[in-house]
């Protein structure tokens, strides 16, 4: 050790060294989400989407997403939305693993309803427990919605159905 500088002390085995490894990232999430649209939600305060989330080496979770009241929606052939995302504890949904905002498209080109892409990007604000290694991530989503059609005093109207996808954070 004090061969190539001949300044530094030299080490014997009572000295303690400090050997503090800088901690590694977290490695992409990856979960399935099995969403259902809450035709009753009164948006802000009531999540518009409900469901799970199975994260391979984690388990399931509930996840639920509240749309904000400054979504764009439809503009030509594309639904616009900002929403905030919360993934919970299945046994008591007051306790939130990890949330943040995102924002998405529907392109709706073909026409509803027959089933329409979604895709959503956002980022991670509220990390705890075993996910808080992704704290400040990026969140990326994407999958189908399927629709239903739905008779109303008007006649028959597409709604969401379900949305099935893929959540990722990296």
């Amino acid at each position: 050790c004090s061969d190539n500088n001949p300044s530094a002390p030299e080490l014997n085995q009572t000295d303690q060294v400090s050997n503090t490894l800088a901690k590694k990232p977290a490695p992409t999430l990856i979960g399935e989400m099995e969403l259902f649209f809450d035709l009753t939600a009164v948006p802000p305060d009531d999540p518009v989407w409900v469901g799970t989330i199975t994260f391979e080496d984690y388990g399931t979770y509930g996840m639920r997403f509240y749309h904000l009241l400054s979504s764009v929606g439809v503009i030509g052939q594309v639904n616009q939305f900002e929403e905030i995302f919360e993934i919970y504890d299945l046994g008591d949904e007051s306790i939130v693993y990890l949330s943040g905002p995102d924002e998405g498209v529907v392109p709706l080109a073909n026409k509803p309803p027959s089933d329409t892409k979604f895709m959503a990007n956002g980022k991670v604000e509220f990390a705890t427990g075993i996910f808080e290694d992704w704290i400040g991530r990026n969140t990326h989503m994407s999958g189908v919605v399927i629709w239903q059609i739905l008779n109303t005093p008007d006649g028959q109207v597409a709604a969401p159905y379900s949305a099935p996808g893929t959540f990722r954070i990296n």
